[in-house]
């Protein structure tokens, strides 16, 4: 993988939990990178399953967000 999606991988542990604007604006950078094929399968299943083994995604609007990835993810890998 590139220093960009190791980058990528840890915006995604930084994000996840948290309960502020910066998970929307992680989902929605992401999803954008995705859009573009930006993003190895190897990197986005590294954040599949990073997603899959959270214990917390935050509140019900950030848990949202986090699905809405994970199932744009799992489409495309």
């Amino acid at each position: 993988m590139s220093d960009y999606e190791h980058i990528v991988i840890s915006a995604v542990r930084y994000a996840l939990g948290r309960m502020t604007y910066i998970v929307e604006l992680t989902v929605n950078y992401i999803l954008e990178e995705i859009e573009n094929d930006e993003l190895s399968d190897r990197c986005l299943d590294v954040i599949r399953k990073d997603i899959k083994e959270a214990k917390d995604y935050g509140m019900e609007c950030d848990q949202k967000q986090w699905l809405k990835l994970l199932k744009r993810i799992e489409e495309v890998i």
